[in-house]
């Protein structure tokens, strides 16, 4: 076996030899024009009296290393290796210690100790064994994992241009479902992690910034963020109890580290437009098509029938020539520009961390389509005494938008025969030919017509006390405020499309809300011997949170210049509400890890939580989970497999809990309504009160259960690693609506009754392809797939069609009749006797083939994907780095939005398809007619399969070369290209969207630099 993994070592040496002697000759070559050899690089004072130390680098095969990296600790003083791994250091100080590094291989240390000619020889490093990653309260080297966790860290965080650090995760962590809310300026992300569990409450994950739940619209830099940890499995989400039913993610900002102060920058500028939005008709095309509706009427048979076809005055614009583009004459180029700046430095009682970023994005409608948010971070450590150390991070985010009252969608509706402009070029308010119903949607952006403006501010502290009681016995108290503030103020004056010359309106939303975390935990490190080590975590964890919501609308202020003040004035319509949410919860919780000599892993946890929205006798859950590892690589009988540097079999089981329901639904609530009666000669209105909600005090905690089985390996010294992992997750007890019969006064009541299930399999691999004094190639690759059904609902009922849930089916589905084709000519009997068709008319499949259309024919559609995918390769060459990203999802369909407006029959513009005729039998879409479509939904159900290459990026690394003598440790200039390669069944249009057109995803060309000194 000794040999057969020898032999598999060679083979992969002679590869990556190989390539290195493919690129030998260019080495030679350019590395000489790039490389100083024999020359320090200065930057700063330099000791005038020092040494000269020479000498020569290579790796573990003897072969010298080009390019290593050769410094004087905590100098700038350093020089890196020539063509035949030589160097020379000049003006070493007395003492010094000089530290050697090369990509791919451990760090060495050297003191001088009066040494003219060091020769060293660089190791190897297991690639991310020994990495430390964090977890629920605490910190464990990756080779110590019992539960499934992914680790995304600082450098990939900060090298993808983005407003929210989470879109890193997209297509790099198997198991992660991301995709953008949508193109727009500010717009956020939806994000789950190994599926649905709940049909009722939230799906999505459990996000925390330093220990700290935050949301998922993370607004700090991505350059703050040091690492972002993906908990995925019931072990080691058990710890947060029931805010990790759907996982967690766990962010670690950044803080100061050891040696002198630091600054950098990171900053952006990017291109944004929409060069993919699917076609609707000109002028031309949408006369046709009204011509072919009322052909199908019986009444058009030619040309000189057109004024049964079209309005008089939409003859005279076709003969004028006036076709109106109104996607080109509301949409823009946008941009976005991103600046973080920030400076990190520690002595030996303290560190900080100070950072600030500008975002400024312009979106693609004109005019008032605008979002700024501004933030500033500060962090500082600092050691009291010996065993006693205090922090505080703070982050505070304002932000600024401006929205409009048009949607691409409503956008989309407006008819192209149209006159957008009077002939002295000013806007005309009513541009569609015979329709004085319609306002021009030109009308918004008069200046000052139209204000949508939302302006909030959000605070969010963490402050920590840490203290050694003794040794390895660790007590820390952490305290976090989240506090947030929004006030949303909008006016439409009389001539906006929203109000349509029928009134003004203006009001406001205010919204406030605090969040407050306490929590205490005490570590213990107990080592008995070499062989048993024992960590030991209890801890106690309080939240609490509060907000209220304030609304006021009026109608018909005297003046358009009070906007959205001085709401008071409003003569019409006022109305006035407000609200006010409170929940807590309490937690008790421990863990304990085990691990004997280095071979066998242990994690046991329980945690008991208490919530509030909960009635009494219901309000604890608790939570447990246990996790065992084995690492197969220590066993003795594996010593002589050297071709296997990590193998690592890991299984656990877990529960983890939701209370997803509003506050108060376990308690009776009342609705209001108006009562008018006749008093003398007037009408009086008041307000009655009536029982709309039935109280339930049984509901209790929403329970999932997780089994994991996963093995990490690692071959050829970690040049080839990866992770695979086969789950299985029940959801029971699920918090969920019982319909009621219409006689009980009430239409559902909250229960506990439904059940799901999900299984699935998550594997990722990376791979060193090439390592080569110059030149690096590697590649991560990530899959996933996912399946849940229903198991159960109320009291043996297998369906519930208002909902679209079914029993044996996903969680989240479509249902609705399967399109086959357009029933053609030669099939009119067929079509009239199966649902009294007629040619042209849709063609839906008859699923019982009882020869008829009915109910029963219609057909479940996934909507979540079964399969995620993900690959990166990164190649770099000198100073030059090349990165390409791929993503994927696959099984799922979509409601696409641009085929739902095939509307022939109404006043609207419509998507610019292939549409059947007597003399086009298409069997895409139906014959245009005039008033509704038959099984015209199902149009719109599309395949939401796509494959996208999501980034390209090119970068180049200036030489220390240069940087060194102006005191410069890092300066990159790169240029990224954000989804400009999708691949689908369907044209002009990006799926990540999920069929809407309301805010189409937009291609980025992106143009930064990072900077360091």
């Amino acid at each position: 076996m000794k040999k057969q993994s020898d032999a598999l070592i060679s083979i992969w040496n002679r590869i990556w030899k190989s390539n290195l002697a493919l690129f030998k000759a260019i080495v030679l070559t350019l590395v000489i024009t790039s490389v100083i050899p024999n020359e320090s690089i200065y930057a700063g004072a330099i000791v005038q009296d020092g040494g000269v130390i020479k000498g020569n680098v290579k790796d573990a095969s003897g072969e010298v290393i080009i390019g290593a990296t050769v410094v004087v600790k905590g100098t700038t003083i350093g020089t890196i290796t020539d063509v035949d791994g030589n160097y020379t250091l000049t003006n070493v100080p007395t003492g010094a210690t000089i530290v050697f590094s090369f990509i791919g291989m451990k760090t060495q240390e050297i003191p001088q100790s009066g040494k003219a000619v060091i020769n060293v020889t660089l190791e190897n490093e297991s690639i991310g064994l020994d990495e430390v990653v964090a977890i629920g309260y605490g910190v464990v080297k990756k080779s110590d994992l019992t539960g499934s966790v992914a680790s995304v860290k600082s450098e990939d965080i900060a090298a993808n241009p983005t407003s929210n650090a989470l879109e890193t995760l997209q297509g790099r962590v198997s198991g992660i479902d991301l995709t953008q809310s949508s193109g727009k300026a500010g717009a956020g992300v939806s994000i789950q992690m190994r599926g649905e569990r709940s049909l009722n409450a939230s799906n999505a994950p459990l996000v925390m910034v330093d220990g700290v739940a935050y949301g998922s619209t993370v607004d700090i830099n991505p350059s703050d963020i040091e690492s972002i940890e993906v908990l995925k499995d019931a072990s080691s989400t058990a710890i947060y109890g029931s805010r990790g039913a759907n996982g967690v993610i766990l962010i670690t900002t950044k803080k100061g580290k050891e040696g002198k102060a630091k600054v950098s920058l990171n900053a952006y500028y990017s291109f944004n437009n929409l060069k993919t939005m699917p076609e609707f008709m000109n002028a031309s095309q949408y006369a046709d098509l009204k011509r072919e509706v009322a052909r199908a009427n019986g009444i058009w048979n030619s040309t000189s029938d057109d004024i049964n076809a079209l309005g008089s005055q939409q003859i005279e614009y076709l003969n004028a020539g006036y076709s109106a583009d109104w996607f080109d004459l509301v949409l823009q180029d946008g941009y976005t520009q991103n600046y973080e700046l920030a400076m990190r430095g520690n002595n030996e009682k303290t560190n900080y961390s100070l950072s600030f970023g500008i975002q400024d994005q312009q979106g693609l409608l004109k005019t008032a389509d605008h979002y700024n948010r501004y933030s500033g971070r500060l962090s500082v450590d600092h050691k009291l005494s010996k065993n006693i150390k205090v922090g505080a991070s703070v982050v505070y985010t304002y932000k600024d938008q401006d929205d409009r009252n048009a949607s691409f969608w409503n956008i989309s509706k407006y008819e192209p025969i149209a006159k957008p402009f009077n002939d002295d070029g000013s806007i005309n308010l009513y541009p569609i030919a015979d329709r004085s119903d319609v306002l021009s949607p030109l009308a918004d952006n008069v200046d000052g017509a139209v204000i949508n403006n939302t302006t909030s501010n959000r605070f969010f502290g963490i402050g920590y006390f840490d203290w050694t009681i003794v040794d390895n016995l660790f007590f820390k108290s952490t305290i976090g405020i989240d506090q947030s503030n929004s006030t949303n103020g909008y006016f439409n004056s009389e001539q906006t499309t929203t109000t349509a010359e029928a009134y003004s309106e203006s009001g406001a939303t205010l919204k406030s809300s605090r969040g407050l975390t306490w929590e205490n935990t005490l570590n213990y490190n107990l080592d008995l011997s070499d062989k048993h080590n024992f960590n030991f975590l209890a801890g106690t964890s309080t939240i609490a949170n509060h907000s209220e919501e304030y609304t006021l609308y009026g109608r018909n202020q005297p003046l358009d210049m009070l906007q959205n003040y001085a709401l008071e004035t409003a003569t019409d319509n006022v109305q006035i509400s407000s609200e006010l949410t409170e929940n807590q919860l309490a937690s008790f919780f421990g863990r304990v890890n085990y691990k004997f000599d280095e071979r066998f892993l242990l994690t046991a946890t329980v945690r008991a939580d208490g919530s509030s929205v909960l009635a009494e006798g219901n309000k604890w859950g608790y939570f447990p989970s246990v996790a065992a590892g084995w690492r197969i690589n220590q066993e003795r009988w594996m010593a002589d497999m050297s071709a296997i540097s990590n193998l690592k079999l890991r299984v656990s089981w877990g529960q983890s809990g939701q209370s997803g329901i509003d506050p108060y639904s376990t308690q009776a609530s009342l609705g209001n309504t108006t009562y008018a009666w006749t008093e003398g000669n007037s009408e009086t209105g008041a307000y009655g009160y009536y029982p709309s909600t039935i109280s339930n005090p049984d509901l209790k905690w929403e329970t999932t259960t997780v089994f994991d089985v996963g093995v990490d390996f690692g071959l050829l010294n970690n040049r080839i690693s990866g992770s695979v992992d086969f789950y299985k997750s029940v959801t029971s007890d699920i918090l969920m609506p019982r319909l009621l019969p219409s006689t009980s006064g009430f239409s559902s009541v909250m229960q506990n009754i439904g059940e799901t299930e999900g299984t699935g399999i998550d594997a990722t691999i990376s791979t060193l392809n090439v390592k080569g004094n110059d030149f690096q190639w590697s590649t991560d690759m990530n899959f996933a797939w996912n399946q849940n059904e229903i198991t159960k609902l109320s009291d043996g009922v297998t369906q519930d069609v208002g909902n679209s849930w079914f029993v044996g089916e996903a969680i989240s589905v479509y249902y609705d009749y399967d399109k086959i084709g357009i029933w053609q000519t030669e099939e009119a009997d067929q079509a009239a006797a199966m649902d009294d068709s007629n040619p042209g008319e849709i063609k839906v499949r008859d699923v019982d083939g009882d020869g008829e259309i009915s109910d029963e024919d219609r057909v479940v559609y996934n909507r979540s994907p079964k399969v995620t995918l993900g690959m990166t390769n990164r190649f770099s060459y000198k100073n030059f780095d090349l990165s390409f990203f791929v993503y994927g999802r696959f099984g799922h369909t979509i409601k696409y939005q641009y085929y739902d407006a095939w509307r022939p029959g109404s006043q609207e513009n419509d998507p610019d398809v292939n549409y059947w005729t007597p003399e086009n039998p298409t069997n895409d879409f139906p014959r245009p007619i005039s008033g509704s479509v038959n099984y015209k939904s199902t149009l719109q159900l599309t395949k939401g399969d796509f494959f996208k290459v999501k980034d390209i990026t090119f970068a180049y690394n200036l030489p220390q070369s240069i940087l060194g003598r102006w005191g410069i440790s890092r300066l990159k200039f790169y240029m990224t290209l954000k989804n400009h390669f999708v691949f689908s069944g369907l044209d002009n249009y990006d799926p990540e969207r999920g069929g809407s057109i309301s805010y189409p995803l937009t291609k980025q060309t992106v143009f930064g630099v990072n900077f360091e000194f």
